[in-house]
């Protein structure tokens, strides 16, 4: 029998909260309370250019469905001559889903 300690779903936790001695800080847990593993932060598990002035980039932990509610998403687009870099609802949390990362709010 094999250990593994990322969370199968079963284990519930309120959001955001960290209860692993071994995670890094770039990592949490999604909208259901399960871990939310990525080895680092700098490395998005997907990106989408949606043109030369509008870029979306997602974390998820490998694996996750586009659908669920498991992905830190940042726009970063360009107004002028100044580039901006948004948080969707302004936060990093692994709460939303990479299929609705153009009709989310940003801040």
């Amino acid at each position: 029998m094999s250990v593994s300690n990322k969370n199968n779903g079963n284990i519930k936790r309120a959001i955001g909260t960290n209860t692993s001695l071994w995670k890094l800080p770039t990592e949490g847990t999604d909208a259901n309370g399960r871990d939310a593993q990525i080895i680092k932060d700098e490395i998005p598990t997907r990106i989408d250019i949606v043109n030369d002035g509008l870029v979306y980039i997602g974390w998820a932990e490998f694996d996750t469905p586009e659908g669920d509610k498991a992905w830190k998403i940042r726009r970063v687009r360009l107004v002028g001559s100044v580039w901006y870099q948004e948080y969707a609802y302004g936060n990093q949390y692994f709460r939303y889903k990479w299929t609705s990362r153009a009709s989310l709010p940003y801040a």
